[in-house]
């Protein structure tokens, strides 16, 4: 279940989740926690091989990260060159063409640092929530990619985003899809319930989302790698706190310990809007 992190790619007009192969010395991460006093910390650095070896050293270190993802920059991208692939291409390029390609790379990461802090803002926002009501009609609905509630390829791929840290049935279209769902409204049936009354409301605060996406300078088809991307991270959060909880009451913890310890995850959690975790039961 827990697939680590994933980006999007596009053949023939298809937006999909691939893992692609990188060759990368270190990485730099942005990463936010809560102390135990409560206390937010956002915006912090560090650097690591990769994002598993980034939250393991945060660990180390006491800090569990509510959110952890690489730093858009200029450093990121000369790291995975390498210090002797680096000297090849200084040594290869005149000063002019490495001056030009340096004022290409910084604008273009100004207008990606603004429209990552649009996306990943939103990691946290109110369009993306957990769903109240009928369990199994919300379960049904997940498992069929929303089929019965939208008729739209583009509004079930944008519902299958919608609640955080459920993994997506429908992780495939094409910007075409999400071009038309842009330009239709989903409205409320006098026969839906409650749920899907819900999901329609939060597929159209996503289409805001989107639209704003595109404002800032972004493209339909990086947004859509995006949502996967934010929605396999929000997994691996919930999959790492699970199996935190889960040894602490196979080991030593006592009730109280553990919980706190699960206190201290949900809050994460609910601040992400990911499900909760329930309390473990353990013996006396």
């Amino acid at each position: 279940m827990c697939n680590g992190s994933f980006s999007g790619s596009r053949k023939n007009g298809k937006i999909y989740s691939n893992q692609p192969k990188r060759k990368q010395s270190r990485v730099k991460f942005i990463y936010s926690y809560t102390t135990h006093q409560n206390e937010r910390r956002e915006g912090l650095t560090i650097s690591a091989p990769n994002r598993d070896a980034a939250y393991s050293e945060l660990n180390k270190r006491g800090i569990r990260p509510y959110k952890l993802y690489p730093a858009p920059g200029l450093w990121n991208k000369m790291s995975a060159i390498g210090g002797r692939g680096l000297a090849i291409v200084v040594l290869a390029l005149t000063i002019g063409v490495l001056v030009s390609v340096a004022l290409t790379q910084h604008k273009e990461l100004e207008q990606d640092g603004d429209v990552r802090e649009i996306v990943s803002g939103a990691i946290t926002s109110k369009v993306r929530r957990q769903l109240i009501g009928d369990q199994g009609f919300i379960e049904k609905g997940i498992r069929m990619g929303w089929s019965d509630v939208f008729e739209h390829e583009g509004e079930r791929f944008l519902a299958s985003f919608a609640i955080p840290g459920v993994p997506a049935t429908v992780r495939t279209t094409n910007v075409a899809a999400l071009e038309e769902a842009l330009n239709r409204k989903v409205e409320a049936k006098e026969s839906d319930g409650m749920e899907a009354r819900q999901i329609k409301a939060m597929v159209e605060g996503m289409k805001d989302e989107l639209r704003r996406f595109v404002a800032a300078g972004g493209t339909i088809e990086q947004y859509g790698r995006r949502l996967v991307a934010r929605q396999d991270e929000e997994i691996a959060i919930y999959n790492r706190a699970c199996n935190e909880i889960e040894q602490a009451s196979k080991g030593n913890t006592d009730k109280t310990e553990l919980s706190e310890l699960v206190d201290r995850r949900n809050g994460e959690l609910r601040r992400m809007g990911i499900r909760l975790i329930a309390m473990p039961e353990v013996s006396d």
